[in-house]
């Protein structure tokens, strides 16, 4: 796998200090969906760790951070029960070639994953042709953009939410960084433990942009942040490598 330059050591004290934050923008405003194109990412025999969303398919992304969980997804997941996350029907529960995956993890904005899942093992179908899949845009971004992130975080208020699958549209708030580079986005978009790989999608072209990975939100204010698509070369040849193997 493809795991870039060596960092600085501060830079990864810093990346995972975010990583540990948790990003609630203000009141928690998550509410709850049953997205088929995006699965939630775990080892076997648990049900949570990370979100994947397919964008082809086969092919998926996520964050690099989750490779210890890069073995299954399960999709159309239900509801919790007494904070006790519940699996998805067999049928709808795909297992990742290990071979296929590409990933960096390096901090924010250099955070990312690539991979094909095999077909179930019931129905002999991929994912994304039973699922659906999202498009994924190269396109330029811009401040102030609308977005959306939905995934499998922590919700420790509420019983019936706690790693099921939510939602919440937020902005953009900053492209780039001079600490992090040009790849890394800020968002106010509502997300938790559970969230990272989430994809971010903007809302009026319903195009996935970006990946979301790290913290940084509280109450009293913060943001966010993932890797942006658009501004990270390896990433998006890994994206096109991807989609053009089917």
């Amino acid at each position: 796998m493809f795991k870039g330059l060596m960092i600085s050591t501060t830079l990864l004290a810093a990346a995972f200090s975010y990583a540990g934050v948790k990003s609630i923008c203000g009141t928690d405003d998550r509410i709850l969906s049953f997205n088929s194109k995006i699965g939630r990412l775990s080892e076997d025999g648990k049900h949570k760790g990370c979100t994947a969303t397919m964008i082809g398919n086969s092919c998926a992304i996520t964050a690099g951070h989750c490779e210890r969980v890069l073995v299954r997804a399960e999709f159309n997941t239900p509801v919790s029960v007494d904070n006790v996350p519940q699996a998805s029907d067999k049928k709808d529960l795909y297992y990742i070639d290990q071979t296929s995956i590409v990933s960096q993890d390096e901090g924010p904005g250099k955070d990312w994953a690539v991979f094909k899942f095999k077909p179930n093992t019931i129905t002999g179908k991929l994912p994304g042709v039973v699922q659906g899949n999202y498009d994924v845009s190269f396109n330029k971004l811009s401040k102030g953009d609308k977005i959306e992130i939905t995934g499998y975080g922590i919700d420790d208020g509420d019983l019936d939410k706690h790693f099921a699958q939510q939602v919440h549209q937020g902005k953009i708030t900053r492209l780039g960084d001079a600490f992090y580079g040009k790849s890394v986005m800020s968002h106010v978009a509502d997300t938790m433990g559970g969230n990272s790989g989430s994809s971010i999608i903007k809302i009026d072209t319903q195009e996935i942009v970006g990946i979301h990975t790290h913290g940084g939100c509280r109450r009293s204010g913060g943001s966010n942040m993932g890797t942006v698509i658009s501004r990270h070369k390896k990433l998006m040849q890994a994206i096109k490598t991807c989609l053009a193997s089917e």
